[in-house]
C-alpha cells in the first residue's frame, strides 16, 4: 500500500472515531453477532474450536493468520438455518492472488429474519409495556417487521519467522424495520507450529472495539475478545485413520457472560473443544462441545474437487428456539479453472 493510500485510511479512520466520541456510546453484547457462529460446516461442526486449525478463505473468521496453512486456493459457499428456519444465513468466501509471501480473503455474509412481531402498537390500554399485569396485546393490531444485515471481510496472513500473522478488516450494514445502521471492525491473529502434530493458535476479535453507528445518532460498541487455542493430532500406521484434537478458550474482555466456565477477576471464560474422524482423506466425522447447545456434530466428504459438509446444532440450552442446521461447499479453484476450460473447449 502506498503513502498516499495509507494516508486516507488512517484520515477515514480518525474521522469515523471522532464522530463516534461526540455520538451517544452504548456497550452491547450481542451489536456484531452476524460474526459470531457463522461460518462453514465445519467450523460449526466442532463448535469453532479451530482457532489452531482453521482452513480456507473462511479462516479470517476465526484467525486470519491460518489464511497461510493451505497451499490449495478455493471457494466456499455456506448455508445456514438457524433455530428451526428462523433465521438464515448464507456465507461466500473466496481466496484472493497470492501475493509475495502474503495471502489474502474476501468473505460476503447475509442474515436475515423475516416476520418478527411489532406489538408496540397493539397494546389495549396504552401503557407500553407488558410490565403491567392488566396490560393485554390486540392480535389484530399486531404487525410483521424484517431484518438483515450484510457483511464483509477482506483479510490476510504472511509469515514472520516461524509464525503465521494475519488481520482483517470487517464491516456491517444492519436493516432493522425503518433504522439502518453501519459498522467497522478489525481482528487479528496468530499461528505457529509447536510440532509435527501440534499447532497453536491465538486471535484477539475487535482489538479497538467495534462499533455501530445507527441513523438515530446512537453508537453501539462491541467489547474485544481474546481467544487461545491449541491442536494435536495422531495417525496410526496400521490404519487409514486420523485423530485430530483441538481445544479453544474464550476470554470475554467485557466482563462476565451468562455461559462462562470460569471467571479471571471480572473476566468470564469459556472452553470449545472439537474432534475430527478423518477416515482414508474421504470421509470425516466431527463432534464438538461449546457452553451454548452443550454439543454439535457434523459429516464431510471429501472430492477431488473439494468438500461438502454438514454440521447440527441443538437448541440452545434451556431454550425451544429449534435445531440448527449447516451445509457448506469448498471447491478447488483449480477443478473450476480445469471444468470450465473443458466446457470452453
Amino acid at each position: 500500500m502506498n503513502y498516499k493510500a495509507s494516508l486516507f485510511f488512517l484520515l477515514v479512520f480518525f474521522d469515523f472515531w471522532l464522530f463516534n466520541v461526540k455520538a451517544e456510546s452504548v456497550w452491547v453484547k450481542y451489536g456484531n453477532q452476524i460474526f459470531r457462529g457463522v461460518g462453514d460446516a465445519k467450523a460449526i461442526s466442532l463448535s469453532e474450536s479451530g482457532v489452531a486449525t482453521a482452513t480456507g478463505p473462511l479462516s479470517i473468521l476465526w484467525n486470519p493468520a491460518r489464511l497461510n496453512s493451505e497451499d490449495t486456493r478455493s471457494f466456499v459457499f455456506a448455508h445456514q438455518e438457524r433455530f428451526a428456519g428462523a433465521v438464515t444465513f448464507d456465507i461466500f468466501g473466496l481466496d484472493l492472488r497470492e501475493r509475495s509471501n502474503s495471502n489474502w480473503s474476501l468473505v460476503i455474509i447475509r442474515e436475515a429474519v423475516q416476520g418478527i412481531p411489532k406489538t408496540t402498537d397493539a397494546l389495549l390500554y396504552e401503557t407500553g409495556s407488558l410490565d403491567d399485569p392488566e396490560e393485554r396485546v390486540l392480535s389484530s393490531n399486531v404487525t410483521f417487521f424484517n431484518q438483515s444485515q450484510w457483511a464483509g471481510v477482506i483479510g490476510f496472513a504472511t509469515f514472520k519467522g516461524d509464525w503465521q500473522l494475519g488481520g482483517n478488516t470487517k464491516v456491517l450494514i444492519h436493516q432493522l424495520d425503518q433504522y439502518s445502521g453501519w459498522g467497522i471492525g478489525f481482528d487479528i491473529g496468530a499461528s505457529k507450529r509447536l510440532s509435527k502434530n501440534n499447532v497453536f493458535g491465538a486471535s484477539l476479535r475487535d482489538v479497538t472495539t467495534s462499533w455501530i453507528v445507527w441513523d438515530s445518532g446512537t453508537v453501539e460498541r462491541i467489547s474485544p475478545e481474546l481467544r487461545l487455542g491449541d491442536a494435536h493430532s495422531l495417525t496410526f500406521e496400521t490404519l487409514p485413520l486420523k485423530v485430530s484434537i483441538m481445544g479453544t478458550i474464550v476470554f470475554s474482555i467485557e466482563s462476565k457472560k451468562g455461559e462462562s466456565d470460569n471467571f479471571v477477576g471480572s473476566y468470564g471464560a469459556h472452553f470449545r473443544s472439537g474432534l475430527e474422524l478423518n477416515y482414508n482423506n474421504k470421509l470425516n466425522i466431527r463432534f464438538g462441545r461449546n457452553p451454548i447447545s452443550g454439543y454439535s456434530s457434523g459429516l464431510g466428504l471429501v472430492f477431488d474437487f473439494g468438500e461438502i459438509d454438514y454440521a447440527f446444532v441443538p437448541s440452545p440450552l434451556g431454550t425451544i428456539l429449534g435445531t440448527s442446521h449447516y451445509v457448506s461447499l469448498n471447491l478447488k479453484l483449480e477443478a473450476l479453472d480445469s471444468f470450465f476450460g473443458i466446457i470452453g473447449k
